[in-house]
């Protein structure tokens, strides 16, 4: 899949109820309902479901997260934070959308180019 032709596929998906320790690397989508106590990558868009926890940075190419991040977020292209979402670190893109009802506390840094300077 090129950079220019993103899509919302899901490759794999960590279910509610499950829990990951350890750092996850994904080429493609990936959606996570679970709990994932370490880093995360993903090559293509990561979903994070209402009930969905990420303790540990993030680096994708897109994201939409309707549940909770603690962590650096670094998303290559887009990041849209859904209502009652939550995220506690940094992040790093160049487009973000965020909802009304949602809890940020970080900064933010939104570039046109590479994200890997910050």
């Amino acid at each position: 899949m090129s950079k220019k032709e993103l899509s919302s596929t899901i490759d794999s998906i960590l279910g509610s109820g499950s829990l990951c320790k350890g750092a996850i690397k994904v080429d493609g989508g990936l959606r996570i309902d679970g709990t994932v106590d370490g880093e995360v990558v993903v090559t293509g868009t990561l979903t994070v479901g209402r009930e969905g926890v990420i303790t540990g940075n993030v680096t994708v190419s897109q994201a939409v997260v309707g549940g909770k991040i603690q962590g650096t977020v670094r998303a290559e292209y887009h990041l849209e934070l859904q209502s009652g979402s939550s995220v506690e670190g940094d992040i790093f893109t160049r487009s973000l959308i965020i909802e009304d009802g949602v809890f940020f506390e970080g900064s933010c840094k939104m570039s046109h180019g590479n994200n890997s300077e910050a």
